[in-house]
């Protein structure tokens, strides 16, 4: 059985399929890395492990909420919560707050637990935290995962490493 990408370059070398334009190029972005640690955490939230209910046996997906210093790339925050509200991810993000120290800055996806940008425009819980710890919020462009690269690849990391195998060795 050949892998899809062999199947794709062959379609492509004999003209049978026309080949999009990407939308940008690899050397389009921009690399970019603050000079020193605690300048800049780069967060997110991804599916984590299946966690069981011990009462109920009742299997829910869980979610893991992370941040990484984008000088050092240290893992600065990876929490598992069963649900992903608001006041989850802002007990997580501040019990890395008291274990490492505040950020100059923080920079997250437009979640709603994170931002009300595109709600009614008023303050969420995450922008008390930033604001009572003299941080400054950045938001990034929606649908732009490459602004938030330091994290989305500790993801990858973290699912290759631990979620995957986790996953297979207890799978329901």
């Amino acid at each position: 059985m050949r892998s899809r990408a062999t199947i794709n370059r062959i379609l492509h070398r004999h003209a049978l399929v026309i080949p999009r334009a990407r939308r940008k190029q690899r050397s389009d972005y921009v690399r970019w890395q603050r000079p020193a640690a605690m300048q800049l955490w780069q967060r997110d939230i991804i599916y984590g492990p299946r966690l069981v209910d011990t009462i109920t046996g009742e299997v829910r997906d869980g979610r893991v909420v992370t941040g990484v210093d984008d000088h050092s790339r240290y893992c600065v925050l990876a929490s598992v919560v069963e649900r992903a509200t608001g006041r989850a991810v802002c007990m997580a993000f501040s019990q890395a707050l008291e274990r490492y120290g505040a950020p100059e800055e923080v920079l997250t996806d437009n979640g709603k637990q994170l931002t009300d940008r595109f709600g009614r425009g008023g303050e969420v819980l995450f922008d008390k935290i930033c604001r009572r710890n003299g941080i400054t919020h950045r938001l990034t462009r929606p649908r732009s995962p490459t602004t938030t690269g330091k994290v989305e690849r500790f993801h990858l990391t973290l699912r290759r490493e631990l979620l995957d195998a986790a996953m297979r060795l207890y799978s329901w």
